[in-house]
């Protein structure tokens, strides 16, 4: 900076030593000018100081004024040397740099504040949407509880009263009132949908028996055995819709039991089959599905359990034994 400083004085000083002879320069060709006319007689110098208000100057002293205009014109040209000429170029250069850079840092400075501005609104509104966040956090983990707790109760409240209404089915002179109400259809249903979601839910292991999960799956399969174990259950399961369909679900889950587990069920699954095909319309309706001999013969293989096997034993031949005949037996 002190180099620039210095070569701005020498570049002021050059100015004015540049400006200061060309003034001189001027004055003198002026001088000369009138000292010639003044060779052509007095009086029009005569005229020419009484109009133009001139001043007469000696000769001595033009000549003075010339060789110092001369002495003058010598100085500024060593002043104003190449490598003068070339840091004056380069001063221009870098003084229009300098106020690019400075125009540059202006916008940039302007631009900072802009963001920094931004900035601080983005943190504004990130604050607030934390805040917001938290909040639905904290009230996602509050429903979540909640609706564990819910799903607890539920699941308790399922297996206390499917448990009961097993117990209940076992009288058979409950059967009828059982059955004569509005529900008994969205009861199958209820039924079906049930054991087939349990055993697709839980197709590589089922939980342990003592599960209310699992209770209430038993107690709901426990009642329609129950209610295909009496007269009036049977004929109710064979002749409506809804009761051929949970029919025909407990024969799909048969081979659907993970081998080795869910012993219990599968049992009351046969139970509830062989019930079922003591009626005429029952066993019509299961000699009609083309897969369930072999489903049995899988479950004979299979199955370890002795009471498993007894089951499936004392159904099979009820259906070899319609499928042989032939024609139906009269309804």
């Amino acid at each position: 900076f002190n180099s620039m400083n210095d070569t701005k004085s020498e570049r002021t000083l050059a100015l004015e030593a540049l400006a200061l002879a060309k003034e001189v320069r001027t004055n003198l060709r002026d001088l000369m000018k009138e000292w010639y006319q003044t060779e052509e007689g007095v009086p029009l110098l005569s005229q020419a100081l009484a109009d133009q208000q001139l001043l007469l100057v000696h000769r001595t002293d033009l000549d003075k004024l010339a060789t110092e205009a001369m002495m003058l014109r010598e100085f500024v040209l060593k002043i104003l040397s190449p490598d003068y000429t070339s840091a004056l170029a380069k001063l221009t250069s870098t003084e229009q740099e300098l106020h690019r850079v400075t125009k540059d840092r202006n916008l940039l400075e302007s631009e900072k504040e802009q963001l920094a501005r931004k900035a601080e609104g983005l943190m504004v509104d990130f604050e607030q949407e934390k805040q917001e966040k938290s909040l639905v956090k904290n009230e996602l983990v509050a429903a979540t509880h909640q609706l564990a707790q819910q799903a607890e109760y539920c699941s308790t409240m399922g297996a206390s009263c499917s448990t009961l209404l097993w117990r209940v089915s076992k009288h058979e002179e409950s059967i009828h009132s059982l059955l004569s109400g509005s529900k008994v259809n969205e009861f199958f249903q209820l039924v079906g949908e049930t054991v087939t979601s349990y055993i697709s839910i839980y197709h590589e292991g089922f939980p342990s028996e003592e599960t209310e999960e699992t209770q209430f799956v038993l107690a709901l399969c426990g009642t329609v055995t129950n209610i295909a174990a009496s007269a009036y259950g049977r004929e109710y399961l064979s002749s409506s819709s809804c009761g051929l369909d949970l029919v025909d679900v407990l024969c799909g889950v048969l081979v659907d039991i993970p081998h080795g587990q869910g012993t219990k069920l599968k049992n009351l699954c046969l139970m509830a089959l062989y019930n079922v095909s003591i009626n005429q319309k029952g066993l019509t309706h299961l000699s009609l599905k083309p897969n369930l001999i072999g489903d049995l013969v899988w479950v004979l293989k299979e199955s370890r359990d002795v009471v498993t096997r007894q089951h499936a034993l004392r159904y099979k031949p009820l259906l070899i034994f319609w499928r042989g005949r032939e024609r139906p037996l009269p309804l």
